[in-house]
């Protein structure tokens, strides 16, 4: 007779399991459990011609896979359990360069190993009896008109949404640790981010680190439909920690089925006190002034007007026009470059060394209103046209503006246009496919410096359950 010889671990842990009690059918063990999520590729493609603007290279190109799946557990006694799971993975491909000794030869080329998987969430949703509010308490998204939750931003501790009052939802949230941009800089990310290629931020991130500063936030969101259209409104206020003394988003809307129209402004005040997160990686900043401790300003202004035609007049045509400016220090208005409410076109001229534009206060570059004044101006416009049953969506997006910059070593000014047409396929109700060419030009106003030119090429398929 042969035996099958097991390790002492291996022969626990099928004991374990054949006399569990709480062993029981997969299918039964799922029952009612909610599961959403996608799968998504990208081809990123990167390039540009000059070595401008402290960018070094000419360019990179990567192939980015993530897969996200949420998990909600029927409620029981008003709690239900909730759990996000993904895998993030990009390989730098590097248009064949490889590395100095061998071209074709380097680390995350195509093929390398995947790393990328992780919890992203884990946390309780409670529901009481007799009132409208919901509160969720451990490690969740961090969807904020400052974040973007899509890409990974989170944060642990305790949110309540009430909305006992009609067409009125308030939110106040607590989080001891959080972090953004995990998805730019996760550790099976390659170096040269294609998401903003030449740009690197700050190391606040860097290694899936999150940032253990109080996170306070507080918010009220309006909505009410009448005969003369829908109106909204809302307002969010945060505070961190040796951080952001005050950071302020409000916004004002109107619709009906022809016309829109919103107004946004977003106000920071930023704290680089010797003890602040900002000193610790940007380093003690003196003003003019010669003060030891600086609170810097910052603020964003976007008007914006649209209409889509599609309801009253059976074209499937939808238009916007905007507006971009800034009347304080500078524009480091949020935490994350990708806000999801942040209304603006094109693609690259915000978040990159060429232009010197970010919103976020965890870039590394300089412009983030504490050690560089700035003054923007951009004007927008986007238009989209469906084809087949809008299945088929082709669209222009143009961007077109300045940044005046000036800090204790002088002044400079930068004039940039982007022009990106997009397209995109709608295969069925679960698969999407796109693409978009983004060609960025950019003049910084020194005789000595040359125009620079920025491509992005991006493909992407994403399919969602």
């Amino acid at each position: 007779m042969k035996f099958l010889k097991l390790s002492l671990a291996a022969s626990v842990a099928l004991g374990a399991l054949s006399t569990s009690s709480f062993a029981q059918p997969l299918e039964e063990a799922i029952k009612g459990v909610d599961v959403s999520g996608y799968l998504r590729y990208r081809y990123t493609d990167d390039r540009y011609n000059k070595n401008k603007f402290g960018i070094s290279g000419r360019g990179s190109a990567a192939h980015q896979w993530r897969a996200v799946a949420d998990f909600k557990t029927p409620s029981v006694n008003n709690v239900a359990l909730n759990l996000g799971v993904w895998y993030q993975n990009a390989n730098n491909v590097n248009h064949g360069k490889g590395n100095a000794t061998v071209p074709f030869v380097g680390n995350n080329l195509g093929a390398g190993a995947d790393t990328g998987f992780g919890v992203r969430s884990f946390y309780a949703t409670i529901t009481p009896d007799n009132t409208s509010t919901t509160v969720l308490i451990g490690k969740q998204p961090l969807d904020t008109p400052v974040t973007n939750a899509y890409d990974g931003d989170r944060g642990t501790g305790i949110l309540v949404l009430n909305s006992d009052v009609p067409n009125l939802t308030l939110a106040a949230a607590a989080f001891d640790s959080w972090i953004v941009n995990e998805a730019s800089n996760s550790n099976s990310n390659p170096s040269t981010n294609p998401e903003n290629a030449g740009v690197q931020a700050v190391n606040l991130n860097s290694n899936n680190n999150s940032i253990a500063k109080n996170l306070y936030g507080v918010a009220g969101i309006y909505n009410l439909d009448t005969d003369y259209g829908n109106f909204g409104g809302q307002l969010w206020g945060f505070y961190i920690d040796d951080a952001v003394d005050a950071l302020v988003f409000g916004e004002l809307s109107w619709k009906n089925s022809l016309l829109r129209a919103k107004a946004q402004y977003t106000y920071a005040s930023l704290d680089n006190d010797s003890d602040s997160i900002f000193a610790t990686y940007y380093g003690q900043v003196n003003d003019r002034k010669n003060h030891a401790d600086i609170k810097k300003s910052n603020d964003v202004l976007v008007l914006e007007v649209g209409a889509n035609l599609a309801q009253d007049y059976q074209i499937p045509l939808d238009v916007r026009l905007g507006y971009i400016t800034n009347f304080a220090d500078g524009t480091a208005v949020a935490l994350e470059d990708e806000g999801t409410n942040v209304s603006r076109a094109g693609k690259i001229w915000w978040g990159n060394t060429a232009t010197g534009i970010s919103t976020s206060a965890l870039r590394g570059y300089g412009v983030q209103g504490i050690d560089t004044d700035q003054s923007i101006n951009v004007f927008y416009a986007a238009a989209n046209y469906g084809f087949i049953d809008n299945r088929l969506n082709l669209g222009l997006e143009f961007a077109n503006g300045e940044n005046k910059l000036s800090n204790s070593s002088g002044s400079a000014k930068i004039k940039f246009t982007e022009i990106t047409p997009t397209i995109k396929w709608k295969h069925n109700k679960n698969l999407t496919v796109s693409s978009y060419y983004a060609y960025l030009k950019t003049d910084l106003d020194d005789p000595n410096t040359e125009d620079q030119k920025r491509g992005r090429f991006r493909v992407e398929a994403k399919y969602s359950f």
